[in-house]
């Protein structure tokens, strides 16, 4: 599959969000983010074209997969939870933000300018709008997936092995044993009787 294919793969999975928030035709684009020495979090790079347009940009970040000579071999979503990121369009950005002159590979010059993401807008699945700061916030207190079932001990894991432990260090056969617990299921019967009384 082409990288424009998987695009628009992307973009299709963000349709709904689009709908809701009455979004009709949006400029939707896949970046990666990354740290930059010297600047605070994640940053991404969005070029002079893009920028020009004048209208705001949808982003899903994305991590790519390259092969052991660096050649591109896949992408996939950055976030597990595959969030929808939106530049809000500034008419100043190229008095604002930093500025990277490159060279692509037919050798033309380009212009990219370097945003926080700190900058950036979450669009939720309902069609409204976070801060970027936010959603970092609201992730990190998210509530912990629940490991186990039950907050009831597992009897047989944790006490017959305990019991069997009990058992070895006072030297009781399984009769004498057994005994112990009858005693103590007929002493439990007697005290939930009185407490009925």
């Amino acid at each position: 599959m082409t990288r424009k294919e998987r695009e628009k793969e992307f973009f299709a999975y963000h349709m709904d969000k689009f709908r809701k928030a009455s979004v009709s035709d949006p400029f939707f684009t896949l970046k990666t983010a990354f740290f930059q020495k010297g600047k605070y979090g994640k940053q991404v790079q969005l070029f002079e074209g893009e920028l020009k347009r004048g209208e705001d940009i949808f982003i899903e970040f994305i991590d790519v997969n390259r092969d052991v000579n660096g050649k591109e071999i896949g992408i996939e979503s950055a976030f597990e939870e595959r969030p929808l990121f939106k530049y809000k369009y500034n008419p100043y950005f190229a008095e604002e933000y930093d500025v990277k002159e490159g060279t692509n590979s037919n050798g033309d010059n380009y212009f990219a300018y370097t945003i926080p993401l700190s900058e950036l807008m979450v669009l939720m699945p309902d069609g409204s709008e976070i801060t970027y700061n936010l959603y970092e916030k609201r992730k990190a207190e998210a509530p912990k997936e629940q490991v186990s079932l039950s907050v009831f001990p597992d009897f047989e894991e944790e006490f017959i092995p305990k019991l069997k432990e009990v058992k070895e260090e006072l030297s009781l056969d399984d009769e004498t044993a057994s005994h112990i617990l009858l005693r103590i299921a007929a002493d439990f019967q007697k005290l939930a009787i009185k407490l009925k009384s």
